[in-house]
């Protein structure tokens, strides 16, 4: 990541997390409490 520029760093990012927010849509959880648990650690890193 050290040589990458700002867009490449971007665009890998916007990539992760895009996998992970299809991770959270598609994957089943026990409880709503779960997912918005998820999703809010999730949002952390936006």
């Amino acid at each position: 990541f050290a040589s990458m520029d700002e867009t490449e760093f971007q665009q890998v990012y916007k990539a992760v997390l895009n996998v992970l927010w299809n991770w959270i849509l598609f994957r089943k959880f026990s409880s709503l409490e779960e997912v918005e648990n998820v999703a809010a650690h999730l949002l952390e890193f936006a």
